[in-house]
């Protein structure tokens, strides 16, 4: 298989799936190293494909719904990190990112796309087996979170239970 067909065997898998695939599973797929699937997917995000890398895998950008979404300031250690998304998921919501503020780089982006208590899972299995430290650890534990809900009232739930947890930001 030449890289054009490669590519756009990549692009097809993703658009098929209905979650992350993995960059081995990929790898497996194309018949090629996962090395090969790194440089495939840089090349294709440079042409415009909108691929982004979660905590589970690679996937194809999907348009927030129709809901209703809400930045929420957040501010706490790893030991709550498990709580805060739980409390955002069993609400109803969507944990799309988290982002802090460095002094020389601006903002800082991690894509999650956290859904259920089974994907928190996943991303907190992943931070441990790697020993990776929370993005926000940069910012004195200050980061926001993008939230998608289906209602405000979603939001609000969202916004009452991380009150509750004493993990919202207030100066």
């Amino acid at each position: 298989m030449d890289n054009t067909t490669r590519r756009e065997q990549i692009l097809q898998i993703l658009h098929e799936s209905t979650g992350a695939v993995t960059g081995t599973a990929l790898a497996k797929a194309c018949n090629v190293s996962r090395q090969i699937i790194v440089g495939d997917v840089a090349l294709l995000r440079a042409q415009g494909a909108g691929i982004i890398s979660t905590p589970r895998g690679y996937q194809l950008v999907t348009p927030l719904k129709k809901g209703c979404t809400r930045v929420f300031v957040c501010c706490h250690g790893m030991d709550l990190m498990e709580a805060e998304l739980e409390a955002i998921v069993d609400n109803g919501g969507i944990v799309h990112n988290v982002v802090i503020e460095h002094e020389v780089y601006g903002n800082l982006e991690g894509t999650l796309n956290l859904h259920s208590r089974r994907d928190i899972q996943q991303y907190l299995k992943r931070m441990n087996d790697s020993k990776a430290e929370m993005l926000s650890t940069i910012s004195g534990g200050i980061h926001t979170h993008l939230v998608e809900a289906n209602s405000e009232e979603e939001l609000d739930a969202i916004h009452k239970a991380l009150q509750d947890l004493h993990v919202l930001y207030s100066d």
